[in-house]
């Protein structure tokens, strides 16, 4: 019984976190979709460069090397960059509008937030706090504080969001 009402309670939390998380990315993605922002085409470049490095990554985790694909798919680099440029664009315009508002909104991360970010980070990849602090880099740190500061904005329009 205890089993069940644990594992009942985790996929509760679960679903409703997944649920908050939707909403955040249907309120991000209408606040994006009312900007109009011409985004330099080496910002975009670099952007989907990025994102088809995490594709291949992807793709070697599951044992395919990325050359491997291309020549099943019969598809091009090219032909990729240009099937991924539009999210490429997506996800810059989502990080600008985000960045803006954690900006405008003054939103501070304390010591103690990024310190729980990193506590959550090494329980996540079964490593020790303190190791995963050691391995980390001033700009790591301080990416993590801007990641947290943009959490804050995403939170913040959710919470503002009114439904029609």
């Amino acid at each position: 019984k205890e089993y069940k009402a644990s594992v009942k309670k985790n996929l509760t939390e679960r679903r409703k976190e997944e649920a908050k998380r939707e909403k955040e990315n249907e309120v991000v993605e209408k606040v994006v979709e009312n900007i109009t922002v011409e985004l330099p085409e080496p910002m975009v470049d670099e952007q989907t460069q990025q994102m088809i490095q995490e594709f291949a990554g992807r793709l070697s985790s599951q044992g395919l090397s990325f050359d491997q694909y291309m020549q099943m798919t019969g598809m091009t680099v090219d032909a990729l960059m240009g099937q991924m440029k539009p999210e490429a664009e997506k996800r810059i315009k989502n990080g600008l509008v985000l960045d803006a508002i954690a900006k405008a909104e003054d939103f501070t991360v304390t010591d103690e937030e990024v310190e729980e970010e990193i506590k959550n980070m090494a329980s996540m990849y079964n490593m020790k706090e303190d190791e995963l602090k050691d391995m980390m880099t001033d700009n790591e740190r301080n990416q993590i504080k801007d990641d947290l500061a943009v959490q804050k904005a995403v939170k913040l329009i959710a919470a503002e969001a009114v439904e029609k």
